[in-house]
């Protein structure tokens, strides 16, 4: 049945399941997926328990970008058909993009025993036992899935990925190229066959350069018109940043401190994530963004319109040729300037359409520019700021060979980086200083094969098995432990440590390198010379050892080196964030003023005094002051200015589901104490560890008496209030309304929460018992500056709250109805494709605004009439009493906001800046959340 089939048979029969299903399978086929999603529902509510159905819906969410929506979906498919193998298998697929690979395997291996191969199945799997460092196995599982399709490129490629992992390179590349010449299209096969090169010392650095800028003559996009913005070299610009390591990966230790820095400047970050992986970093870096999207589920063309849409300035790639790969995205040159900075930057990127490449002059010596595609932007200092794990970072202890009486020399780098060559003059450094012993450590020696591989190679050098140790992985604090048992790092050959050096130094460890002949071979070299250590950066291979030997002979000098090391570090500019950010702030402003100037992108340096020069050009650039030059534009302009943030309480967790939410944190203005009892939140990890949202799935106010939560089929349904029978709800809201299990739940009393210093807003649901809620709150609701109560005039549920018994309960205590916003109505009319018109009248629900009473409100001080305006202004457009309430704190600021709100005639220069400033500039306020809330109800919750 095709699509216009399947769609006349709904309308003929609009209880036929089956029709909507195969819609909806059709509709998400054509990624038309909101009306999929719409159509599945359908069928969902005709028949709650067709596995199909709910299949189909979980792969539909997790389109849209709702990974916890179709992991509940798709659960609830398996509780009906325990033997439904396809949905154990995209439960297992979503489960390992969400780095929750124990689960994965799971139903991975259920999908495969149910349904035996089954090439998708078998892929993922694979894919699964790699993430899980157990790639002998996942050989085994590819090979298998090959034989199934032998001239399918993926599993050719997913098997290349293992052997890589294995230390097989030579048999990884050939079956990368046997990948891409299957499938010459896609370029993720030629990407890997680029980045494999560089691990392996018999290759030329001629043949990789070459190799590179081969992508562009396969894989290049001719004619391709870029969006133009706005040429304005004072704005604030708007920088896109596109990787799959905003997390604890070495893009997010590498850049984090320093963009956190850089947001104080009128530059703002939209951050494009093909991860859905996320941590305490995660959070950090999601805190100063001023748009933070995961787009793991959109294709290349589809990451392309979305950039073009968001209108950014300038684009940054931080995944290059690696993992997370979108270089197909940068090659459809969606921004006006696009730059390659730090994640998978190991040489040119080949792709003719990057305008610029952030590096330094370590990285990239003067005479290398003809190598790259890129214009070359050579940084002052490293190209990097490090940011050290401050949470968890352990103490340096005395040197190691004092209490062991053996130097032990250490490797913690990717285990793909050893290769004979390097092993052999290792070999030469063991032999020099016998009783010393080799420390290993990486995740790939959890395969014994690996481990082994290496052993025997020293053991047919001369070397014990009993001088070297070899250690798979741990968790990072426990990796950083570990450098107390190391007394010298070896960074390896050609493709060097760069963020394992950076820890190692952290940790006390000198680290000695022999700079190899790519990017990829110059990582540590940038490090040690920009924290101070040149001299152990060798000139050969003569030199490295020497170096290792020199130091391993003076244990005295080397204790020094170890107790002075960290703070040299992190005094030296590799760490300096704010230095970092001066000088990248510079490197932006420099290349969007060339752009607005009509100039072809050119390669930029820094002279000793800081000044950056384009080559060419007779005069350092001149840097446009954009603070200066926003401010001295909007002397007129009004701004914000109160002390604290405002603290919302969010019962049913509305604000934290709302598209805006993440502007409204990008004010940091708000802190937010948010409840989810039926887990509508998706990706709640993106909140874990943050200072200004603080989120509690599976809890609700109420008396603090346990209480029971009603799933419903329809999750808008889900309620701690009980559904109403059907015949008392309206027709379409009937099947949605079915309980299909109850959950016991913990409240909690709004005035128990000890630790909550101050309530400013209240956000109540019209799920939950509004009064009960109220009237176990009298004492934290005192000084409350607004309270938005849902109310449905048209009830679903037992014991929904009404105007009248709220409106009661406000006046009694301080407060009086203000108005009704955000009004939803139902319409009669029928759902048809010829209606030329729409017509909604039945009010079902309304958000209730209370204000403080006259008599209370004259009696607030200036910063909560000021905070009071704040809310309104911002969250209702509300300007009328905004403008009355500043004007009782000040008069002439309140002109002042009339004029930036348009209200009263202004010239159009004034206009144009204040309307800049309004978008650009953030509110000046302080506030920390102090701890005692979330411990205090996690008391609560637990007391039950």
């Amino acid at each position: 049945m095709s699509l216009e089939q399947a769609k006349a048979v709904t309308e003929r029969q609009p209880a036929n399941v089956d029709a909507w299903k195969i819609l909806g399978a059709h509709l998400s086929d054509a990624d038309r997926l909101q009306e999929a999603k719409e159509a599945l529902e359908k069928a969902c509510q005709l028949d709650t328990r067709d596995c199909e159905t709910l299949a189909l819906l979980g792969q539909v969410e997790y389109k849209l970008g709702y990974a916890d929506r179709a992991l509940e979906f798709l659960s609830r498919a398996v509780e009906v058909n325990r033997d439904y193998a396809r949905a154990h298998h995209y439960l297992g697929y979503i489960y390992h993009n969400s780095a929750q690979q124990d689960k994965a395997l799971y139903h991975c291996e259920i999908a495969d025993r149910l349904q035996p191969n089954v090439y998708e199945t078998l892929n993922t799997k694979g894919n699964v036992l790699v993430a899980l460092s157990r790639q002998r196995e996942a050989v085994d599982v590819f090979r298998k899935a090959i034989s199934l399709r032998p001239k399918s490129y993926y599993a050719w490629n997913n098997l290349a990925n293992a052997e890589k992992d294995l230390g097989r390179l030579n048999e990884a590349l050939s079956n990368y190229e046997k990948a891409s010449c299957l499938a010459p299209e896609y370029p993720g096969p030629f990407s890997n066959i680029i980045t494999t090169s560089h691990y392996l010392p018999d290759i030329k650095k001629e043949e990789i350069t070459k190799l590179c800028k081969k992508w562009n003559k396969l894989f290049g996009l001719a004619n391709v018109n870029r969006p133009e913005t706005s040429k304005y070299k004072g704005k604030c610009l708007r920088i896109g940043l596109i990787s799959d390591g905003f997390r604890g990966h070495p893009v997010g230790r590498m850049v984090t401190s320093a963009v956190e820095e850089i947001v104080k400047g009128p530059i703002e970050f939209y951050f494009y994530s093909t991860s859905s992986a996320s941590d305490y970093l995660t959070t950090r870096l999601q805190k100063i963004s001023s748009s933070w999207a995961f787009v793991e589920q959109l294709n290349d063309s589809e990451l392309a319109d979305k950039i073009r849409r968001d209108e950014i300035d300038i684009l940054i790639d931080m995944a290059g040729h690696n993992a997370g790969n979108r270089m197909l995205t940068m090659a459809m040159q969606p921004a006006p300037l696009l730059v390659k900075w730090v994640g998978g930057l190991i040489n040119t990127t080949g792709i003719e359409a990057i305008d610029y490449l952030i590096t330094d002059s370590v990285e990239t010596p003067p005479g290398c520019d003809t190598e790259y595609v890129e214009n070359l932007i050579r940084m002052p200092d490293d190209y990097i700021c490090y940011d050290p794990p401050h949470a968890y970072t352990p103490d340096v202890v005395d040197l190691p060979a004092n209490r062991n009486g053996y130097l032990t020399f250490g490797c913690f780098n990717n285990a793909i980086k050893i290769n004979e060559v390097l092993l052999k003059h290792w070999v030469d450094i063991l032999v020099n200083i016998p009783n010393a012993r080799l420390y290993l450590k990486s995740h790939q020696y959890s395969n014994s094969e690996v481990a082994e591989k290496i052993t025997s190679f020293l053991e047919g050098e001369g070397i014990a098995h009993e001088r070297v140790l070899i250690e798979g992985p741990s968790s990072h604090a426990e990796l950083l432990q570990c450098y107390n048992n190391v007394d010298i790092a070896l960074d390896p050959w050609p493709y060097s440590g760069g963020l394992t050096t950076c820890e190692a130094l952290l940790m006390g460890v000198p680290v000695i390198t022999y700079p190899g002949p790519t990017f990829a071979g110059r990582h540590s070299a940038s490090h040690l010379i920009n924290a101070g250590l040149p001299e152990l950066v060798a000139n050969n291979w003569e030199h490295y050892k020497q170096l290792a030997v020199d130091l391993a002979s003076d244990l005295e000098s080397l204790s020094v080196i170890r107790r002075n090391l960290r703070s040299q570090l992190k005094s030296s500019p590799v760490c300096d964030a704010p230095r970092f950010a001066k000088h990248f702030t510079t490197v932006m402003r420099a290349i969007w003023q060339r752009y607005c100037e009509d100039k072809a992108p050119a390669a930029l340096t820094f002279n000793k005094e800081g000044e950056a020069w384009f080559e060419g050009e007779s005069q350092p650039v001149e840097i446009v002051n954009a603070e200066l030059l926003l401010e001295s534009e909007k002397e007129n302009d009004f701004q914000w200015k109160f002390s604290g943030k405002i603290i919302a309480l969010d019962n049913g967790a509305k604000l934290l589901q709302d598209s805006g939410f993440d502007g409204l944190r990008a004010l940091d203005t708000f802190a937010v104490v948010g409840f989810d009892p039926v887990s509508r939140i998706s990706n709640p990890q993106r909140f874990e560890g943050s200072e200004d949202v603080q989120l509690f799935p599976h809890a609700v106010l109420g008396n603090g008496q346990p209480a029971t939560l009603y799933a419903c089929l329809s999750p808008e349904m889900g309620s701690t209030l009980h559904p109403l029978p059907p015949e008392q709800l309206p027709e379409e809201k009937r099947p949605g309304a079915q309980v299909l299990t109850t959950l016991p739940i913990n409240t909690i009393t709004l005035d128990s929460i000890e630790g909550l210093q101050s309530l400013d807003w209240l956000i109540l649901d019209d799920l939950s018992d509004s009064m009960v809620v109220l009237e176990h709150g009298e004492k934290a609701l005192r000084e409350t500056l607004l309270i938005q109560a849902r109310v449905a005039f048209q009830p679903t549920h037992e014991r929904q709250p009404n105007l009248t018994e709220i409106s009661h309960w406000m006046s009694r205590h301080g407060f009086r109805f203000y108005r009704l916003n955000d009004l939803a109505h139902r319409s009669h009319l029928p759902v048809r494709d010829d209606l030329q018109g729409y017509q909604a009248t039945e009010l079902e629900s309304a958000d209730a605004l209370f204000l403080p009473s006259h008599e209370r409100l004259a009696k607030l001080d200036d910063n909560q009439k000021t905070k009071l305006a704040f809310l309104l202004h911002t969250i209702y457009s509300v300007k009328d009493i905004t403008y009355s309430l500043i004007a009782s704190v000040d008069s002439e600021k309140a002109e002042r906001y009339l004029r930036a709100e348009g209200i009263v005639a202004i010239n159009d220069a004034e206009s144009e800046a204040i309307e800049s400033k309004n978008s650009q500039g953030k509110v000046q306020s302080s506030y920390e959340f102090d701890d005692t809330i979330s411990q205090d109800i996690d008391r609560l919750m637990n007391s039950h």
